[in-house]
């Protein structure tokens, strides 16, 4: 996590302080957990106990670090206090336990969880809680106090939406519909990536525990949670690393917690003693993976951009063209710019040019077609009346972007009044003519 913090300290004040309010969330839900897991069962207060704090901490907190802040990031963090709470519940005869405030922050972290992406991520805490109730033959798992609690915040939330914001059902939802859950990646390659690896650790813990009927309940909340995440995942159809953060988390965490609660791998066969390694290796081997990809990677790739533009222009006024959402606001946070687009970026534009080409049907691709246009003329009409200091352009991988954007007509009308004043294979930097820090100082002095 140093790197992480370092790199925020170069990115700016905001950057800084944003990264360390989540590790404070992060040890706070891990310090609620903890506490709870202590009080409920003596393992947890054994010296070995720390190593897998420790270890649970860099899991929650950097296992990917280039996730760091995501909302599925705040999901993983949220969820941890319900987690715990349901692993001492379940150890007493009528499921009751739990402090007053430890059931208020376990319900409002429920809640959150659900909001982050409602309603996929319910079914994360629907499913542990199902087979609690199941297994106790009894309602109560259901309705425990953390659970109506964030039952009762996520309906709030749905309900603010339906009453305060009809534009979502109006033009969002229509939107989402249209451009982006059609985007998927095929679900062939997607069940070889991330879901596998989560998979691959239930059944490496499931066998190192001798089977599912001997796994321990603090193994199987986790991982039913983690598994309550993977329909979400499927649903979404992305593919992204974001998309997989808490299930993967959890997957592993559940290994780590079945050998916790074990003395060792001796009396173990040697199949499941096979399958226990496996599991380690591979969280070793991800873990390592990923934080060399952030280490050896570019982690700034806008600083460059965001020198030559504090070099010529004070707080400029900017629009994005890009196909990223990466590209526009931190560039503008950090210049102190402003910025004045309603979208953040053009991926819709792409998406749409996409589903396009894929369209089986006249109708369909016509409509599509007719949907970029749309948008595409949008930026040019945003251009041409706010007309802003900067155009930020970025193809990004996308080798159809320029013979979408730029050589379109009406963007190329707009963009005529720019001149190229910065590029490197992240970002182009489009400068309104005749605008300069030397520029802006003459006029004021007018």
């Amino acid at each position: 996590m140093p790197f992480m913090l370092l790199e925020k300290l170069v990115g700016g004040r905001a950057e800084l302080w944003l990264t360390l309010g989540v590790v404070c969330l992060c040890l706070a839900s891990l310090f609620v957990s903890a506490r709870i897991l202590t009080r409920a069962d003596p393992v947890y207060r054994q010296p070995r106990a720390l190593w897998a704090a420790a270890v649970a901490l860099f899991m929650v907190l950097c296992f990917r670090p280039d996730q760091f802040g995501q909302r599925e990031h705040f999901a993983l963090i949220a969820v941890l206090p319900w987690l715990a709470l349901q692993c001492a519940r379940q150890r007493m005869p009528d499921f009751a336990t739990g402090t007053l405030f430890e059931r208020i922050m376990a319900g409002l972290g429920a809640g959150v969880v659900v909001m982050v992406k409602p309603p996929h991520f319910a079914l994360a805490l629907i499913l542990p809680s199902l087979c609690l109730a199941f297994q106790r033959r009894s309602p109560k798992p259901l309705f425990v106090v953390e659970n109506l609690l964030g039952a009762t915040i996520a309906t709030a939330y749905v309900t603010s939406i339906v009453v305060f914001d009809r534009a979502y059902f109006s033009e969002i939802l229509p939107f989402v519909r249209e451009i982006y859950l059609p985007s998927r990646m095929p679900l062939a390659e997607m069940l070889v990536d991330w879901p596998k690896i989560v998979l691959l650790f239930a059944m490496a813990t499931a066998l190192a525990a001798g089977g599912l009927k001997q796994m321990h309940w603090d193994v199987k909340i986790p991982l039913l949670t983690a598994l309550g995440f993977v329909p979400a995942f499927i649903i979404m159809g992305k593919g992204w690393p974001n998309h997989a953060l808490p299930m993967a988390v959890l997957g592993i965490w559940a290994v780590g917690i079945q050998f916790l609660r074990t003395i060792g791998c001796h009396n173990v066969a040697f199949v499941r003693k096979a399958a226990a390694i496996l599991g380690c290796a591979l969280a070793l081997q991800f873990a390592v993976r990923s934080q060399y990809a952030v280490l050896s990677a570019n982690n700034d790739p806008l600083a460059p951009a965001i020198a030559s533009i504090l070099g010529a222009v004070e707080k400029p006024t900017i629009i994005s063209i890009g196909a990223q959402l990466q590209l526009a606001h931190p560039l503008a946070r950090r210049v102190g710019g402003a910025f004045v687009s309603r979208s953040p970026a053009a991926w819709a534009v792409y998406n749409a040019e996409q589903l396009a080409r894929d369209a089986a049907r006249p109708e369909q691709k016509h409509r599509l077609e007719g949907l970029r246009d749309k948008m595409i003329g949008e930026f040019a009409h945003e251009i041409a009346a706010k007309k802003p200091d900067i155009v930020l352009y970025s193809a990004y991988g996308y080798p159809i972007w320029d013979n979408l954007m730029l050589e379109d007509t009406r963007i190329a009308a707009e963009i005529q009044h720019y001149d190229v004043f910065y590029r490197d294979p992240f970002a182009t930097v489009y400068m309104r003519q005749g605008l300069s820090r030397h520029h802006r100082l003459s006029r004021q002095i007018d």
